[in-house]
């Protein structure tokens, strides 16, 4: 096309990243309730899954940025294309949890390896129109977890649970072809040696800080829904598991188009204003999942989730690539999704844990109040953001 640059075929590439990720990712929380019964899987080893995957996820964040700088943005995110649609695949021949456990984890160190490289390539890009330009990136995982969670119900139900995880990993495969041929040989990151960047770094406390609490929020949130939902309805509910799929896919279908308006929210209103609102109304929307009197609002309210958990990730993004110079931008990301996705990964098991002891409603209870607590505390941190 005329008007086409490089600039949106490296945008572009990044997206379906972000969609073949989650393709890949989303398999597992639907089908959870047929492991249940084939497995006798529990609900604590169920937020093991979710833990062991944002382990994995954690691990790589900071060496992505090193081998980044080693060998070149292009081959690393080949790499891990190539990678986490194999441990995708391998679930076909899973023949416990312990096996489901490992892959899980190597599903999140290939797949952690994007968010701070492809980021990092999009600021650098784009410059002022980053906050829009992460905002739409930052969709791609609502498109693909809003396929893969009906995608995985009816290949299941079809030919079997182990068929969706073989058939959902072929999107990585292809676009690790497609990256190959598309994206350019330089771009790479330059920089000073990763124990100067260290230093650097830690010139920006404030911002790390702050943003580090709000990914953590975010974290505890998305990955109590994102693991517990479909079982939540089944199990809480008495919902089908068809149903189940289809009311969970609302949250990844409304979060798309908040991510896309992200940007512009964003800039009308603040950042500041923009996170710690979300993080607020998210609480107290999965705070509403506990005196629901009934299954027919149950949609409208993951709809409302869905609009508020997803639309302050890009800005905290956004403010971190914004508010830190560029060579320390892929250590910063690395950072701050670190503590972040640690914190998402303990709290799964701890959820999980609370869900087997004391049930949904005060599992449900205790991460809205954290949710609620945690954002009053970022609130005055977060003064100097614009």
């Amino acid at each position: 096309m005329k008007n086409w640059s490089f600039d949106y075929t490296v945008l572009m590439l990044c997206w379906f990243g972000w969609v073949s990720i989650y393709l890949c990712r989303s398999i597992l929380p639907p089908l959870l309730p047929i492991l249940v019964e084939e497995m006798g899987i529990t609900h604590t080893q169920a937020g093991l899954f979710g833990a062991a995957y944002l382990i994995g996820y954690v691990l790589i964040k900071i060496p992505a940025g090193l081998m980044a700088r080693r060998f070149g943005i292009k081959r690393v995110l080949i790499a891990g294309m190539g990678g986490y649609g194999l441990a995708t695949l391998l679930n076909f021949y899973a023949q416990s949890f312990l096996h489901l456990l490992i892959l899980r984890f190597l599903l999140g160190l290939f797949q952690g390896i994007h968010l701070p490289l492809a980021n990092t390539l999009l600021s650098r890009r784009f410059g002022k129109m980053q906050r829009r330009v992460i905002g739409f990136h930052e969709s791609g995982p609502n498109l693909g977890h809003a396929v893969a969670l009906p995608l995985s119900i009816a290949i299941a139900s079809s030919l079997g649970w182990r068929w969706a995880f073989m058939l959902l990993s072929l999107p990585a495969f292809l676009l690790a072809i497609a990256t190959s041929l598309l994206l350019r040989d330089e771009e790479t990151l330059e920089g000073d040696e990763t124990s100067g960047n260290l230093r650097e770094l830690m010139g920006f406390p404030r911002l790390l800080a702050s943003m580090a609490l709000a990914h953590s929020v975010y974290n505890i949130c998305l990955r109590t829904l994102f693991n517990f939902a479909p079982i939540y309805l089944v199990e809480f509910r008495d919902v089908t598991l068809a149903a189940a799929g289809f009311i969970s896919m609302i949250l990844p279908a409304a979060g798309f188009f908040s991510k896309i308006s992200s940007g512009y929210i964003a800039e009308e209103i603040g950042s500041r204003n923009a996170i710690c609102l979300a993080s607020t109304l998210t609480g107290l929307l999965i705070l509403a999942l506990t005196w629901l009197p009934d299954s027919r609002s149950l949609w409208l309210i993951f709809l409302l989730i869905g609009l508020t958990i997803y639309s302050f990730s890009p800005t905290i993004y956004a403010s971190i690539t914004s508010g830190l110079p560029l060579e320390l931008r892929p250590l910063g990301l690395g950072v701050v999704t670190m503590i972040g996705n640690l914190v998402g990964a303990l709290s799964t098991t701890l959820v999980g844990l609370l869900i087997d002891l004391r049930g949904y409603n005060m599992a449900l209870t205790t991460v809205a109040v954290t949710t609620l607590l945690v954002t009053a505390a970022i609130y005055p941190m977060t003064s100097r953001l614009s």
